[in-house]
């Protein structure tokens, strides 16, 4: 093969051991950012031109959809033999990519640099500040890489220098090739002898995060997230600062946090602050350095166990809710949230977007009724007659405003509902439809659709059928989460699938600007229909 450039992101060893212990044993392109995997962000910055090579360990399989998308972005994998040093990894990368001379890109799969220098040779990626971990300290003479030493734990001179933070281009493959090798494979003692005979600048960059360490991810998730996230919520290094205009709703938040009980507090982010400020309500929240379930089920690869200390703790937080009684009937609750809110937003989705509710659908081949028929269907199956007391719900119980301490075994809850009326705050509610939150993540895979990860496919206006990547832990956990029960409760019985479908149905026109994803919810409900009609008795 000949080519002129050659672009290598290096992710052909396995996330250190606490990152493993957080999100299973994957490399580091593949760890997650959002809603989307680190190697779309790299590939994003790196932008178009010659190919990108993704190095891999030997021994590891992407996801189907990560192999397509790697595929639709233009990248070719490189399996690489596990055990190997990073200078020889990169070695056997160049070898089995480029026959002759060629200049090389490289970055590290651990890092994200959203300002690199593009279009430059024989450079150094440099960035002024770095920690104690395993950033060689540069030593810069004009302008130009003298020498890079050890890392700043080591080198005595913390803060003085600058630091290579990975990403390197180098002129000359051949020549790189041979100053690692004859470094007995150490990446650093190699561009040591390569820039003897180069003159390498350092080029400074002031956009880095560096993924490769338990902190440094997610000080630098959370950096991200600062970024791009919505002018209603502003992320500090110990806080999360949530308003509105929408005073109603930050009210019934914030007083969700401020009543819940002691046996429920310790799963709650801990409210430090409730104010105004230029026509909005605020409140502020402990920022937790934790990852959301979201990330974990959708790109982790944890295991059984794992999520067994997952679901557990789920039990204890709504055993401890459920055990908080308030003066009403839970049915009531319900009522509003899982039955009179479907109807009127289907009816909302269908003036919106033109979409017939009264004409019948299909799935997969199957004919089935209208949308508003599977809607009435469903709330016939939701249990209203119970004579339970309503009892402390979190109100929007799902993945992505859940958080898991690996450390201490323990969730923590985010963003709860705070009413079930608007402009009335209540912390209370009833426990199925927080079961019915769990189970549209879990059953409904709710968040593979929010980060594209599935497949629809449409005939006609009202024919669809979805489909999602097969998954171990996917499916183990939809069988485990079956077996919850919580104040008497299934999580798996009729009246929390029906209001499950209902879930999917009720937020269409909550996403209006996305078409796609509204599709994609219509299959989805219409999938767990279908499974919900099969079980009857």
């Amino acid at each position: 093969m000949t080519t002129r450039s050659i672009r290598i992101i290096t992710s052909a060893a396995y996330v250190e051991q606490e990152l493993a212990a957080e999100f299973g044993q994957i490399p580091p392109s593949f760890l997650s950012i959002g809603v989307s995997p680190l190697y779309e962000a790299q590939i994003k910055y790196l932008g178009l031109g010659d190919p990108i090579y993704l190095t891999i360990p030997e021994g590891f399989s992407p996801r189907r959809y990560d192999q397509e998308r790697l595929h639709e972005l233009g990248v070719v994998l490189v399996p690489v033999p596990e055990g190997l040093k990073l200078g020889e990894s990169i070695v056997y990368a160049i070898n089995f990519i480029a026959s002759t001379s060629v200049s090389v890109q490289l970055l590290h799969g651990d890092t994200l640099i959203e300002d690199l220098p593009i279009g430059l040779d024989d450079l150094i990626a440099i960035h002024d500040e770095g920690d104690e971990y395993s950033w060689s300290a540069v030593d810069l003479r004009d302008g130009v890489v003298a020498e890079l030493g050890s890392n700043m734990a080591s080198s005595g001179h913390p803060g003085n220098r600058p630091v290579a933070c990975g990403y390197f281009v180098f002129s000359n493959s051949t020549l790189l090739v041979r100053a690692i090798t004859q470094a007995r494979g150490s990446f650093i003692a190699g561009l040591n002898l390569y820039i003897r005979d180069h003159a390498t600048r350092g080029v400074r960059v002031a956009r880095w995060y560096d993924f490769g360490h338990i902190q440094t991810y997610f000080r630098s998730r959370r950096a991200i997230t600062t970024e791009r996230a919505f002018n209603s919520l502003k992320i500090s290094r110990c806080s999360v600062h949530k308003s509105s205009t929408d005073h109603s709703k930050i009210i019934a938040e914030a007083t969700w946090f401020a009543s819940v009980p002691p046996a429920v507090a310790p799963y709650t982010a801990r409210l430090l602050e409730v104010g105004q400020s230029e026509g909005t309500v605020f409140y502020r929240t402990e920022y937790r350095y934790a990852p959301t379930l979201a990330e974990l089920f959708v790109f982790s690869s944890i295991g059984r166990l794992t999520w067994y200390k997952i679901l557990r703790s789920c039990e204890e937080f709504l055993n401890a809710c459920t055990a908080h009684k308030g003066p009403s009937l839970a049915g009531v609750a319900l009522t509003a949230l899982a039955i009179d809110k479907t109807i009127a937003r289907l009816e909302r989705y269908s003036s919106e977007s033109g979409f017939d509710i009264d004409k019948p659908t299909s799935f997969d081949g199957r004919s089935l009724p209208s949308l508003r028929r599977v809607a009435e269907s469903a709330t016939r199956e939701i249990d209203l007659r119970s004579g339970c007391s309503e009892t402390l719900m979190h109100g929007d119980f799902c993945f992505s405003n859940i958080l898991y301490d690996s450390r201490a075994d323990r969730i923590t809850v985010i963003d709860p509902r705070g009413h079930v009326s608007a402009g009335t705050a209540s912390a209370f509610g009833d426990v199925t439809y927080d079961l019915a939150k769990l189970s549209h993540s879990i059953s409904g895979q709710y968040d593979h659709i929010l980060a594209g990860r599935y497949a629809l496919r449409r005939e006609g206006s009202h024919g669809f059928t979805i489909g999602f990547e097969a998954s171990e832990h996917h499916r183990w956990l939809q069988h485990a989460l079956s077996d919850l029960r919580v104040d008497g409760v299934g999580a798996g019985n009729r009246s929390v699938r029906a209001v499950t479908v209902s879930l999917f149905l009720s937020m269409l026109p909550l996403h209006a600007d996305r078409p796609d994803r509204q599709a994609a919810f219509i299959a989805n409900a219409l999938r767990l229909y279908i499974d919900l009609e099969r079980s009857k008795p």
